[in-house]
This record gives C-alpha cells, sequence and structure tokens, in this order.
C-alpha cells in the first residue's frame, strides 16, 4: 500500500473513532443532602424533537434499564408511581441530523515530469468532503418530587451508529459514565 494511501486510511479510522464517541456533563444542586435519597421512581419520557424515537418502546426500555443498574447499584430502590419515592426520574431524548465537513487539503508526493524524470511537488486538492450523521442527546434529570425541584441533571451527546446493538452499547456506557459521580461529592461548609 503507498504512504499516502495509508495516511488517509489512518486519518479516516481516527475520525470515525472519534466519531462513535459522547460527552456527558453532569450538573446537581450544592445544597442538597443525596444521602437521604433512598427510593426512585420513573415519570416518564419526553421528546426533545417532534421527529423523536418514543414510538420506540424498546428504546425506553433500554434507557430505563440502565439507569435503574446505575441507580441500584448505588443503594437506591426503585418504586412505582404509585408509591412515594424520594426521587423522580424524568428523560428527553432527541435526534438531529448533522453534517461534518473534512477538507482534503494539500497533498505530497512524488510525480513524473513530461520529459521522464520524477521529481517532488506539492499541491492542494481543495476539495471538502461531507459526512453525515445523527446525533443523538439524552438528558436525564433527578427531580425532589415534593419540592418539584431538579437535583440533578446528566447530559449525554453522541454520535449514533446504524447498528442498534452499537447504540444501546454505547448508551450504556454514557449512561454508567453518568453516574460515575452520583452522588456529588459532598463539599465541606
Amino acid at each position: 500500500m503507498r504512504p499516502g494511501r495509508r495516511a488517509c486510511l489512518l486519518i479516516l479510522a481516527m475520525s470515525l473513532t472519534a466519531c462513535s464517541s459522547f460527552k456527558v456533563n453532569t450538573d446537581h444542586d450544592p445544597t442538597v443532602d443525596f444521602s437521604s435519597f433512598k427510593t426512585f421512581a420513573f415519570a416518564g419520557p419526553s421528546e426533545m424533537n417532534k421527529g423523536g424515537i418514543y414510538d420506540n418502546s424498546l428504546t425506553r426500555k433500554r434507557i430505563e434499564s440502565a439507569v435503574v443498574r446505575e441507580l441500584t447499584g448505588k443503594g437506591l430502590r426503585q418504586v412505582g408511581l404509585d408509591e412515594p419515592q424520594d426521587l423522580l426520574v424524568h428523560y428527553w431524548v432527541g435526534i438531529q441530523d448533522k453534517q461534518r465537513l473534512e477538507s482534503t487539503g494539500p497533498t505530497v508526493g512524488v510525480a513524473r515530469g513530461p520529459g521522464g524524470g520524477y521529481g517532488w511537488g506539492a499541491g492542494y486538492g481543495g476539495g471538502v468532503t461531507t459526512y453525515e450523521y445523527k446525533e443523538g442527546t439524552l438528558v436525564l434529570d433527578l427531580i425532589e418530587p415534593p419540592k418539584k425541584q431538579l437535583v440533578w441533571r446528566a447530559t449525554i451527546v453522541g454520535t449514533l451508529q446504524d447498528s442498534p446493538t452499537d447504540n444501546v452499547d454505547l448508551a450504556n456506557k454514557a449512561i454508567a459514565k453518568a453516574f460515575e459521580r452520583y452522588p456529588p461529592p459532598v463539599k465541606a461548609p
């Protein structure tokens, strides 16, 4: 394989790997005593956009299963909406079509000249390649029901894959990462 082609494939592989990642941000109310929360229930999903995925009960089950796994792993117990709960879990999902542009940039290589000789040269391809993809956003809220106050939020944004199995794996990893620092560390007064 020629060095130029190898470099292009390496850059493509690195950019595709970067596309399959996700970004997680969390926020919380620092005045809340998270150690007092022992139970939770799901308030139900909402759509962030009308083209969302909530006509897919499989997606809801997968998201809720991952959240249950994380919260029960933290010592909380799931209860029904008809039972008293310390936290309500509410979540939103949105999907957007996105585009990423990449320049083909300058090229360097060996070329054969008109007289039959060889020489080094550089040029600029000047082309742009467009990649289309779907970006998913999942927002997880933990709400204190008596006060109807948001106490914790995770926002997860990632590039969706064509395979539902890959997307489930991505969501599980992202939700686990979101709950890594739950409950939030207590700050000394």
